[in-house]
């Protein structure tokens, strides 16, 4: 936890140095100092050069090329979700841009845009505190930032049974005599990823708070 924490603070202190200023040099080689690559392999960030393609309409063509590519690439990218690179958190600096090619017929220009950015991607076995949002007979859905984690009731400790007169519906434990545990819509639960499907524009993970350690965060 704490190296995660310690991963989260790099990547909050990247986030505001980059966007939307994308300032660089001397400043960013700072944040990513000492001891970044060992944060970024405990966790899910990870700072990676990355390669777009971006089309400008002909009103866009001028003295101001540069600014607008740059306005459109953090409107395009940060917040998008890629199969292949997870989703992209923010980005911290554009490295080049090609010059631009205009497409026959339209005058649309394509520019290919070279950047790096810190993206979040999931891995099996990584526990994560997660935030439900969904709870029915089958299991509970949560999220963990951009990420949906499904959770099975099969992967739910067997002393949780599933209340639907309760309102919402939930997961609940007679823990105490006092106050029981419930998992319900807006709970914090600390659970384990076992498993994740990659789309085109799309990442999805199944989570367990089947273990020791794992369950609501009280």
């Amino acid at each position: 936890d704490g190296v995660r924490n310690q991963c989260v603070q790099r990547v909050d202190r990247l986030y505001s140095a980059a966007s939307p200023s994308l300032r660089g040099g001397a400043e960013r080689e700072a944040l990513l100092g000492a001891g970044a690559g060992r944060a970024r392999a405990a966790c899910m960030f990870f700072h990676i050069p990355i390669e777009r393609e971006l089309l400008l309409h002909p009103r866009l063509l001028g003295p101001h090329v540069t600014e607008h590519l740059k306005e459109k690439l953090l409107a395009t990218v940060e917040g998008s979700c890629s199969g292949r690179h997870g989703y992209i958190i923010s980005v911290t600096e554009i490295v080049s841009q090609t010059k631009g090619q205009i497409r026959e017929g339209t005058g649309i220009t394509s520019f290919t845009m070279k950047f790096n950015a810190i993206v979040f991607r999931p891995f099996k076995g990584e526990v994560l505190d997660a935030t439900v949002t969904k709870v029915n007979k089958m299991g509970f859905f949560a999220e963990v930032g951009p990420l949906p984690v499904f959770v099975s009731k099969h992967a739910i400790p067997a002393d949780m049974t599933f209340d639907q007169n309760s309102n919402p519906a939930s997961y609940v434990s007679q823990v105490t005599d006092e106050q029981p545990v419930r998992i319900k819509p807006e709970s914090e639960v600390r659970l384990r990823i076992v498993g994740t499907h990659f789309d085109a524009n799309e990442i999805r993970a199944i989570g367990t708070i089947r273990d020791d350690y794992l369950g609501v965060v009280q």
